[in-house]
């Protein structure tokens, strides 16, 4: 169960201030939030982990600055039915007797964007975060794990949706050493794009035509690394390469069509 949870330390450094396309988390939620670990029982009542890291990557807008973002780690579990983090949580509403098959519900927070100082988008609206509804189903075999989910904008409802799939596997190296690579493909519909990659009317200028999005289909692949120091202490880190679809590299405001995510941190388990 130590891995279990704290392969689950990064739910919260999926946060879309880097990467608005896509969760990496659902790597870490598909392979890792098992009911338990081989050869461990059942986790009981409310458990989690605390800790911190930085992830770090290159904006897609403007001038793709790189981006450095230090914060906090906080996780919690209750039994084997509900999570929680600081970016959401959810709960399994169903699942067979050994945890293969499993269908859930949730929140997540989607968070927005400033112009700030950025040239390609002064003079822009603010477009503000909202909070997606999700329904996530999980697949474990011994060959891979696949996730498929689908988020839903459920503060304004006029923000779109995006569905996901992704495959991925955890790679036991060692007593103490997991990798989990995985590739996943999601797709974002139009008014999602339109949203948060888009240019208003109002907003128009002569370098920076209107622009109303299309659905954009976006992939992603990467690798995620879980190191246990000791019973309770445990390294992560991991690397994500994103490559944008045409609805939102079309885009006059975006720059840029692959990013590359790193994060790296520690956690306490208790």
């Amino acid at each position: 169960m130590k891995s279990s949870i704290a392969i689950m330390l990064f739910l919260i450094f999926a946060s879309p201030v880097f990467a608005q396309q896509e969760d990496p988390a659902e790597t870490y939620t598909d392979t890792g939030m098992t009911a338990a670990e081989e050869g461990m029982g059942k986790p009981s009542g409310f458990h989690g982990v605390l800790g911190g890291g930085f992830f770090t990557a290159k904006r897609i807008f403007g001038d793709n600055h790189r981006l450095i973002f230090v914060q906090p780690v906080i996780l919690m579990r209750y039994e084997d039915i509900a999570y929680w983090s600081l970016n959401g949580g959810g709960v399994w509403l169903a699942q067979t007797a050994d945890h293969s098959l499993r269908f859930g519900a949730g929140v997540r927070s989607h968070a927005g964007w400033n112009p700030g100082f950025d040239p390609y988008r002064a003079g822009m609206a603010e477009r503000t975060g909202t909070i997606d509804g999700y329904l996530i189903a999980v697949w474990r075999t011994s060959l891979a794990t696949v996730g498929v989910h689908y988020y839903h904008d459920i503060l304004h409802g006029n923000r779109g949706d995006t569905a996901s799939i992704r495959i991925s596997k955890k790679l036991n190296l060692g007593k103490d050493f997991w990798l989990i690579p995985s590739i996943g493909a999601e797709r974002q519909s139009s008014a999602r794009v339109g949203y948060y990659y888009g240019v208003r009317p109002e907003e128009e200028l002569p370098i920076r035509p209107v622009y109303t999005g299309t659905s954009s289909i976006n992939v992603n692949i990467g690798v995620a690394g879980l190191y246990h120091l000791s019973h309770s202490w445990s390294l992560l880190g991991g690397i994500y390469e994103t490559q944008y679809g045409d609805g939102i590299v079309d885009s006059p405001i975006v720059t840029m069509r692959y990013q590359t995510l790193m994060f790296f941190g520690a956690g306490w388990r208790f």
